[in-house]
Formats: C-alpha cells, sequence, structure tokens
C-alpha cells in the first residue's frame, strides 16, 4: 500500500507532520509518490529543515515575496517536487515560509499537494512541543503525527527524547523514567503535550515509525489500537528499512 492511500490524502489538499521519528523521511518519500502520479508537489517547512537536494527536490527556490514565487511555480510543469523555503542559515538549514503564506499558496490551488514539516526533534524519537511549536497553517487538511515505536521504554532524557524535561513536568514523574504505552496516551491527550497547535477541523493520523521487527509492529499495533480513542481517525505502521514502507492500518 502507498502512504498515499495509507493516508487518504486527496488532490488539493495541505498537509503538516509534527512529532518525532521520521518526518523528513515520510515527507520526501510521500512527496515521491505524490510526483510519480503526475502530481505537482511543493515541500517546505514553517520551521526549518536541511537544505533539500535532488533526487528529493527538482527545484529550490529562496522565497522572499510569495506573490512572485508563486508566478514563478506556476510556469514549471507537473510531474514535479518544488521545495522552498525563505533562506538558507549558517548550519545549511532551510528556513520556513510564514504559515499564512502557505495558506495563500494552498489557496491558489495550483499544487496538488503542500507537505509542510511544521516542527523539529533534532533527530530525536519522540517530543513534546515548546510553547511555540508545532507551526501548522491554518488551512491544512491533515496532520500526520510521527512516534518512533522505538522510543518505548527508553528513559525521558534528551539523548532520546526531545525536550525531554517538558515530557518530564507534563507527566508528574522523576527525570529517566522510561516511557511508557501509558505515558505517550497521556501525552497526546494533555491539551499541552503532542497535538497542541492543530487546527480543529484538520484530520489526524498517527504514523508509527521504525517498526522494523515483528515484536515492534505488535506494539505499534497495540499503540494504534489505543491512539484510536484520542481523537486520531487512523494509525499507520511503517519501517523505511523496507521497499514497500506500510506495515498495516489501523482505522476505527
Amino acid at each position: 500500500m502507498s502512504l498515499k492511500a495509507a493516508l487518504g490524502l486527496e488532490s488539493g489538499q495541505m498537509l503538516a507532520l509534527i512529532g518525532a521519528g521520521g518526518k523528513t523521511t515520510t515527507l520526501f518519500r510521500l512527496a515521491k509518490e505524490l510526483r510519480d502520479d503526475g502530481g505537482k508537489i511543493l515541500v517546505t517547512t514553517t520551521t526549518k529543515i536541511f537544505k533539500p537536494t535532488k533526487p528529493h527536490v527538482d527545484r529550490l527556490f529562496l522565497v522572499e515575496d510569495v506573490d512572485s514565487f508563486r508566478d514563478e511555480a506556476s510556469k514549471i510543469p507537473a510531474p514535479t517536487i518544488i521545495g522552498a523555503g525563505y533562506a538558507v542559515d549558517d548550519e545549511g538549514k532551510l528556513l520556513g515560509l510564514p504559515s499564512g503564506w502557505l495558506d495563500q499558496l494552498q489557496g491558489s490551488g495550483q499544487f496538488d499537494s503542500i507537505l509542510v514539516e511544521a516542527d523539529g526533534a533534532a533527530s530525536r524519537l519522540f517530543k513534546v512541543p515548546s510553547e511555540i511549536e508545532p507551526v501548522v497553517p491554518n488551512n491544512s487538511h491533515l496532520v500526520i503525527w510521527v512516534i518512533a515505536i522505538k522510543a518505548l521504554g527508553k528513559p525521558l532524557h534528551p539523548d532520546s527524547i526531545h525536550r525531554a524535561e517538558r515530557a518530564v513536568a507534563l507527566l508528574g514523574v522523576p527525570p529517566d523514567t522510561r516511557l511508557a504505552k501509558e505515558h505517550v496516551l497521556q501525552l497526546v491527550k494533555h491539551p499541552l503535550g503532542c497535538l497542541k497547535g492543530i487546527p480543529a477541523h484538520c484530520r489526524k493520523v498517527a504514523l508509527l515509525n521504525q517498526a522494523d521487527s515483528p515484536d515492534e509492529i505488535e506494539s505499534a499495533r497495540e499503540l494504534g489500537r489505543a491512539l484510536l480513542q484520542s481523537g486520531f481517525e487512523r494509525a499507520i505502521i511503517t519501517s523505511y528499512l523496507s521497499e514497500n514502507p506500510v506495515k498495516a492500518v489501523i482505522a476505527s
């Protein structure tokens, strides 16, 4: 099964990825699928990501004026993946576009899909957002919350968990407590937890990544079933070690 089919993504929609443990890999894997289907795809961020190059994007724009960018992008025929950001910083990271600009671009109708990485996780397995994260555009149709299933059993420590101190505070547990399924569910339900800042109208899908063994797939199934009681319409289990990454889709 393709990621597009697993997500139930329709043409003309904008989606935002949040969480940790595979957002960028999912972003570019989905973009490739959509381009291979003949689509014109915009890939961008509202925070920052490493500057994308070929084969992940066909063209990259540094955008200072959204109207000029829209005009230039309109001249590029499908199929294509267009990357866009505001600038590249000293670390080689692409700085994101304002969410309002992405709302305008989605409203223009010229892209078959707009894929937005809407927060950062410093390559950790799991995260709790800060006060200013995530930055999800208002016109997003779908939010994908990503967690690496390998985070389960890891201590609430910065080596594995981004913003571990916030997770400790929200859970009210000692530092270095090992992350359990019940902790994940508590953080998903907490108003300042994993799903804060998502527009109310957005569909929410959980993507349980790094399920690379039968035991990890079973753990992901257990967590996925529980997440359906927390506002997600479906949970997708993935392993990008496989040619076909979608291992299961759990829906209510």
